[in-house]
């Protein structure tokens, strides 16, 4: 490979082979006997301007393929350089428009409404570990559609939650279940005030049973099921247990132990119908009525 030049052959002069500098050149051609046809300073010297014009012409012709050879590579680091800018922004527009897809993906879709059509009724208002589980149609206990249970929804909606703090909750609705599992604190959780529907009062029970029917919406229930569950609480208004003594708490206990039932029956696909009273039941709830009685007047005895 030809070293390179760094400069312009074009821009240097031809020497004067005449001046006094150049005379032992001119004297070696002269006295060569392979030039035989040099005799003179004159020959000789337009011989030496002949040769360094060959040199100079060889070198330009180098030069010349050198610019050629930069301004091609200059060319194309400048191509690569702008496909590597082109190729850079376009990475960069796809990662705008991905953050932008996943920002979209989190947002609640926007759905049409009707201009100057309002709401037909009041809105629902339950506490979301309820909406959660009614969703599910799983067992929920009655003290989350009572008014305390939706005053508390309220107030940790409004709560800044830390989302890198963890808490240990019962998992599923029914409070005498030991699972327990560990969530994040801003995840939708059972309340640690919830009260199992055998500690409710008949008056709670009654509160609380309006919203559940209304939430049996949640888990589009078929009109056959809801008739059913509004008849369970139906049936238990007109009970004649509620004239006789403790047939109030006779009929908590019966209305927490067979509506709990029922969803165990439904998940082993063998549901029945629970407006019609089960005696048994019944009569166990009673007992246990009696032995609470017995256990109040033992214990004022033993107090007197």
């Amino acid at each position: 490979m030809a070293n390179r030049l760094e400069f312009d052959p074009a821009l240097m002069p031809c020497p004067d082979f005449t001046e006094e500098f150049y005379a032992a050149f001119r004297n070696s051609l002269i006295i060569d006997p392979n030039h035989a046809g040099i005799t003179n300073d004159q020959e000789a010297a337009k011989h030496l301007k002949e040769q360094w014009e060959v040199v100079n012409t060889r070198l330009r012709e180098q030069y010349q393929a050198q610019v050629l050879g930069d301004q091609e590579e200059a060319n194309q680091r400048r191509e690569e350089a702008e496909e590597v800018q082109k190729q850079k922004e376009t990475e960069d527009r796809e990662r705008i428009l991905e953050r932008a897809r996943e920002v979209e993906k989190k947002r609640i879709p926007v759905y049409s409404f009707v201009a100057g059509q309002g709401a037909h009724r009041k809105p629902l208002r339950i506490h979301p570990y309820a909406e959660k589980l009614m969703s599910a149609r799983k067992y929920v206990p009655l003290w989350y559609f009572l008014p305390d249970a939706a005053l508390e929804a309220e107030e940790r909606a409004r709560e800044v939650l830390d989302t890198n703090h963890y808490q240990i909750t019962n998992e599923g609705g029914d409070f005498s279940s030991s699972a327990l599992v560990l969530v994040g604190t801003h995840s939708i959780r059972a309340s640690p005030n919830a009260i199992p529907d055998t500690k409710l009062t008949w008056s709670q029970v009654i509160l609380a049973r309006g919203t559940y029917l209304k939430a049996l919406s949640l888990g589009a229930w078929p009109n056959g099921h809801i008739k059913m569950f509004a008849e369970f609480f139906a049936c238990m208004d007109t009970s004649e247990e509620l004239n006789a003594k403790g047939g109030v708490r006779a009929l908590v206990l019966y209305q927490a132990e067979m509506r709990m039932d029922w969803f165990k029956a439904n998940e082993r696909q063998k549901p029945y119908d629970l407006a019609v009273t089960n005696g048994e039941v019944l009569e166990d709830c009673w007992k246990v009525v009696r032995r609470e009685e017995f256990e109040k007047t033992l214990k004022g005895t033993h107090t007197n």
